[in-house]
């Protein structure tokens, strides 16, 4: 646990793994993060994966349903200190969404280094 524990101690952004999803989301909260539950283990292509982001992320109605709305989106989820994602079945995925998804996740994460709060990933087995 002490992995997840520095990283959000730290508030740091980026994906990493962990068996210590129950742990993490506590810590998470005792921090005052807001925690994400993106559980994809029943999504496995494109609309699939955009329709769990959209209930996960609570994003509004206007959401467009496709990769630039999704980036433009999780911009907007700027929640103080910070947000951290548990990504359960990000493997259900076909390849290139799940590649897509990574990439566009990853980025919010730097993102964090451009003055939004962080945002931690962490893919869940």
């Amino acid at each position: 646990m002490t992995g997840v524990q520095s990283l959000i101690e730290h508030a740091s952004s980026g994906i990493h793994r962990t068996s210590d999803a129950d742990d993490a989301e506590q810590l998470a909260r005792e921090n005052n993060w807001r925690v994400v539950d993106l559980d994809t283990r029943n999504a496995h292509d494109k609309a699939s994966f955009l329709a769990v982001c959209r209930s996960a992320f609570d994003l509004p109605d206007w959401f467009g349903n496709n990769w630039d709305a999704l980036e433009d989106s999780l911009t907007d989820v700027d929640t103080r200190p910070g947000v951290l994602v548990l990504w359960r079945g990000a493997g259900s995925l076909d390849e290139s969404t799940r590649e897509v998804a990574t990439d566009i996740l990853a980025e919010r994460g730097r993102r964090a280094e451009r003055g939004l709060a962080p945002f931690l990933v962490l893919l869940v087995h």
